[in-house]
């Protein structure tokens, strides 16, 4: 029996029905290779692939699965964002939300960093005069402000930050975050992050020290009780009494009017009265937890392309939603599989039929050609011949003489 002829790749309709991956892994052995890419380096994933399951595979087949798996969940959200309705969470919301974000650093090829924006939300409880912040969920990408905030509105719709009573934003003083806050919930209570407030008292009794200014040693612990149970009135009155040539300084004139363009958001003795927390350590614990800890490690270094597919997975797991997430990111690469198939056969259908066209015009027979009639000229000479008669005239050729013809002179 003679060898069966070798075709290209084809798809078996089986598999499709099945959901079964490409390769030669099973569906269970992949997502096991992209939850350990997940939480440590692809190759220690390799490693504990062939430890845990005994299944051998290379560092670069970790990495490949791990981020077409971050990019089809990665296309799923930006989708789920940019589509009028975005499913959000079924039953009664919690009647307060608070929301904080803040940016972190992560290092990319050839020595550069990107800034990578994250977005934390939670409940709101207040237990044994401490207020607590439970139920965390988290939103990452690397990526501008304005895109940031459109993106992340799948995750504010999710947790149903527009639908609760109340809501607070605890963040740092940067413009960008104000923007944010305006976009989502304009009336959110908007509080300066109190260890933020706290550096910039701490650089505004150096800039006093600097400037020859007396300083008790206690001058920072009073002023950081101050400020958190009194409000900043008084610590800015204090500084209203400094003489104009100590007022004047330039560190201490920008300190000064930090506090003052922010002093709505400093009000921390009303903002603990009313059961809102002062700090902004859930969005400080996710970009060390959910950012940091993966991309961050020691050696590593990210193509941009790649950090937003591992972003997307790791907000997925923190959040407790990996089941979710896999099986809106499987549906993604059925479609992709099948939108890239249909674009092949249509590619090859076009092929075949433009060398049919061409095959058919090789052989269709020639076009016949007309009988050529050489146009009169309007130049033409005289006529040759008699008119009305066939008689020849004087110029036509046989009356015209040889050119070796004798003159006349010659004969005699």
């Amino acid at each position: 029996m003679e060898p069966v002829q070798l075709v290209g790749w084809a798809f078996f309709p089986l598999d499709e029905e099945l959901a079964l991956p490409t390769g030669r892994l099973t569906p269970l052995q992949e997502e096991h290779l992209t939850r350990l890419g997940i939480w440590m380096p692809f190759e220690r994933a390799a490693e504990m692939m062939k430890d845990l399951l005994g299944v051998q595979v290379s560092e670069a087949t970790v990495r490949r699965r791990t981020q077409q798996a971050g990019a089809a969940y990665e296309a799923v959200q930006t989708q789920a964002a940019q589509a009028s309705v975005v499913a959000s969470l079924q039953g009664p919301f919690p009647e307060k939300l608070v929301i904080s974000t803040d940016g972190a650093y992560v290092p990319l090829i050839q020595g550069q960093w990107a800034e990578v924006r994250t977005l934390a939300v939670g409940q709101v409880a207040q237990r044994e005069e401490q207020v607590q912040t439970s139920h965390l969920s988290y939103f990452s990408r690397m990526t501008d402000a304005e895109t940031f905030g459109s993106l992340a509105e799948v995750e504010m719709r999710r947790r149903g930050v527009s639908q609760v009573a109340a809501v607070c934003a605890v963040a740092d003083g940067a413009d960008w975050i104000q923007g944010f806050i305006d976009l989502h919930r304009p009336d959110a209570v908007r509080i300066l992050d109190f260890p933020h407030a706290a550096e910039h008292v701490t650089a505004l009794i150096e800039a006093l020290q600097q400037a020859g200014v007396k300083v008790p040693s206690d001058a920072l612990q009073r002023s950081l009780h101050i400020l958190k149970h009194r409000g900043p009135g008084l610590l800015l009155r204090c500084c209203d009494r400094f003489p104009q040539p100590i007022a004047e300084q330039e560190a201490i004139k920008q300190q000064l009017q930090y506090f003052r363009k922010r002093l709505s958001l400093l009000q921390y003795s009303d903002y603990q009265q009313q059961g809102w927390p002062i700090g902004s350590g859930m969005v400080e614990s996710a970009n060390k937890g959910v950012v940091q800890a993966r991309l961050k490690g020691t050696g590593m270094h990210w193509a941009p392309a790649h950090v937003n597919p591992m972003l997307a997975l790791r907000t997925a797991v923190c959040n407790e939603r990996w089941l979710e997430a896999q099986r809106e990111t499987l549906a993604e690469q059925r479609s992709a599989r099948a939108n890239k198939r249909l674009h092949r056969a249509t590619t090859r259908f076009q092929a075949c039929i433009s060398s049919l066209m061409l095959l058919l015009l090789r052989f269709q027979p020639p076009t016949p050609k007309s009988a050529f009639q050489p146009p009169i000229s309007k130049l033409a000479g005289p006529a040759t011949t008699l008119p009305g008669s066939c008689r020849p005239s004087a110029h036509h050729p046989w009356k015209r003489g040889p050119s070796c013809r004798p003159k006349l002179s010659a004969k005699k």
